[in-house]
């Protein structure tokens, strides 16, 4: 149990640190809406690639654990997710929104999860990870029915890639606390 907590223990830093470097990525993009649309494109392939490598690498430290078997879908998606948009950035562009809606979307079920598994036992922190799932479910909502996609792409795809990693550190910081607990809820 102690190896597995240790484990748990560095793969919740390294996803924290993935969290900072793509929220400032986000920043970058929602503060330069002057980038064109192609670079976006680009590098929102480029995070969805990123995201499902690290959702496989999960899987594979993690296989001997049921609940991680979904990050096999989930990181197989991102992955062709993230090859198409970055060969086709232009191609992508309206319909950039939709994807990163649905993704945030699947993300939001995904943390409701966490907060079915937290709620069942007793941890006090599930209030706090079903305002987290319900918020990414919203955020992804918005992104895939923006009305002014067209327009504000940039800005758009840049707030909502800061919003979900804020959200999403605020997730891993929690975990990291009350690793021992939740690992026993894991199970």
């Amino acid at each position: 149990m102690k190896k597995i907590e240790e484990l748990f223990q560095r793969t919740i830093l390294k996803e924290m640190i993935y969290s900072v470097v793509f929220a400032i990525l986000g920043l970058i993009i929602f503060l330069n809406s002057d980038m064109t649309n192609k670079t976006a494109g680009l590098l929102i392939g480029i995070f969805f690639l990123f995201d499902g490598i690290l959702y496989l690498y999960m899987f594979l430290q993690r296989k001997d654990i049921s609940f991680w078997k979904i990050n096999v879908f989930y990181g197989v998606l991102s992955i062709i997710l993230g090859i198409f948009i970055m060969f086709n950035p232009l191609a992508m562009i309206n319909f950039l929104n939709i994807l990163l809606g649905l993704w945030l979307f699947v993300e939001g079920i995904s943390k409701f999860m966490y907060f079915y598994r937290f709620r069942k036992i007793e941890e006090s922190s599930y209030r706090v990870v079903l305002v987290s799932s319900i918020s990414m479910v919203l955020l992804g909502l918005i992104a895939m029915f923006n009305p002014f996609r067209a327009i504000i792409i940039t800005k758009t795809v840049g707030m909502v890639i800061v919003l979900y990693n804020v959200l999403n550190l605020n997730d891993l910081v929690l975990f990291k606390k009350r690793c021992s607990k939740f690992m026993k809820g894991l199970k």
